[in-house]
């Protein structure tokens, strides 16, 4: 496991002090960790952010001597092994002893550590073997982590790899440094192959690449580089220090944060919509950011021109995001721009309130909400913007903005009002 990226973890019911205690030594051992607070009484929510954080380490502070909260704790934490079986659970004891020690490991945490008597080293001895434990069930669950091994077997003539970003079935991401460029650049790249689905891989490769090489602007990532090699593709492109608009709802947006995202984005659309190109999988992760907060879309693998719609989108076939998905592009339908506003609704959102608008057990759960579950409903204080949600996540996409030139020309009042 490599040790020059810091771990993910999340706290619940962890005090202040006690998180901010957690934080100081956490981020003092590995200063690009991340510690997200969860709410202790709400296992739904829980669950949740377990599964978007995917940490290396769930901590649960727990008070023994408060029977009834410990109970109701223990048996979250046990219900939520059995949906995520992988999270490695610790549990922070207060007015603990040996059989409450017990009792938690048999509902699952694999390690206890008493609040009177902990100290900063067994604190990041519990961390260090809770991300070895996590590397290990991740290299097991998905055969393409590896990031040394995989980054040291790929070579890219022109390019030497610096670290594994991402990995996906479809292909990895690199950090690398250009030779000809002199700075560091994103590499991606595929494995070449001969089976059916590989091959259909490999043209959608190729067809990101043709896509984002078409058009010449800030709003979409440029392209320096494709290639084909024996055992792989690969494209060079972009590479954006400021992460993307994920890592930045991580924390709370204000309105007008979430107003000048919305219309950036949207403004982004409208550029590849001109092109006649659909993204098809908007989502926070597929937008990058620049030094000034400008946004950047990314990642055309599922993109198609719209004028290739009806022959080649292959109707039936459902791809994209299930959090982000539009009713149309989950049922395997014909789509259209209006599908991107949608995804778009879904994130603008997820912006103002902090929360995905729909949450399930499974994608086809989150995908049928999406087709049947209403439009959803902003709190009160962000009641003025309900009709912006309302048109952008309508379920019939002849109710939704046309276009992004509509919905801009109906952002100019709400963003007059927070100006």
């Amino acid at each position: 496991m490599a040790d020059d990226t810091g771990p993910i973890l999340l706290v619940a019911g962890a005090d202040p002090k006690r998180l901010q205690w957690l934080t100081h030594h956490v981020t003092s051992q590995w200063p690009d960790a991340q510690v997200h607070c969860a709410p202790a009484d709400d296992s739904i929510t829980l669950e949740r952010l377990a599964a978007e954080r995917s940490p290396d380490a769930l901590f649960l502070q727990m008070d023994f001597g408060r029977l009834g909260a410990v109970d109701n704790m223990l048996a979250g934490m046990s219900r939520l092994l059995r949906v995520q079986p992988e999270l490695y659970c610790i549990v922070l004891a207060q007015n603990g002893n040996e059989s409450a020690a017990v009792r938690a490991m048999k509902c699952g945490a694999k390690d206890y550590l008493p609040l009177a008597a902990i100290s900063r080293d067994a604190l990041l001895a519990a961390i260090t073997d809770a991300r070895r434990s996590h590397h290990a069930a991740t290299a097991v669950a998905d055969p393409l982590s590896g990031s040394e091994e995989k980054a040291a077997t790929i070579q890219v003539p022109g390019y030497s790899i610096v670290k594994e970003i991402s990995t996906s079935n479809f292909s990895s991401v690199f950090l690398a440094r250009s030779e000809r460029l002199r700075r560091n650049i994103v590499l991606k790249v595929m494995n070449r192959g001969t089976s059916t689905r590989e091959l259909e891989d490999a043209e959608r490769f190729q067809r990101e690449y043709e896509i984002i090489s078409s058009i010449s602007h800030r709003a979409i990532a440029e392209i320096y580089d494709f290639g084909s090699l024996p055992k792989h593709l690969y494209l060079a492109m972009e590479y954006f220090p400021c992460n993307d608009l994920r890592a930045r709802l991580r924390n709370p947006l204000t309105a007008a944060e979430s107003l000048y995202y919305l219309r950036s984005i949207a403004e982004a659309l409208r550029v590849i919509h001109v092109f006649g190109i659909l993204h098809r999988d908007l989502k926070p992760a597929n937008v990058m950011l620049r030094e000034d907060n400008s946004p950047v879309l990314i990642d055309f693998g599922l993109a198609r021109r719209s004028l290739e719609d009806v022959s080649t989108t292959g109707i039936g076939q459902v791809l994209g995001s299930p959090y982000y998905i539009s009713p149309e592009q989950s049922q395997g339908q014909r789509v259209d721009l209006r599908t991107d506003l949608y995804s778009l609704g879904v994130m603008f959102y997820e912006m103002l309130t902090g929360q995905r608008p729909y949450n399930g057990r499974s994608a086809m759960a989150i995908m049928a909400q999406h087709s049947t579950s209403p439009v959803p409903t902003l709190p009160p204080d962000l009641a003025t913007y309900q009709p912006l949600i309302d048109r952008l996540m309508a379920k019939e996409p002849n109710s939704r903005f046309a276009s992004a030139d509509e919905l801009l020309a109906d952002l100019d009042p709400a963003l007059a009002a927070v100006a």
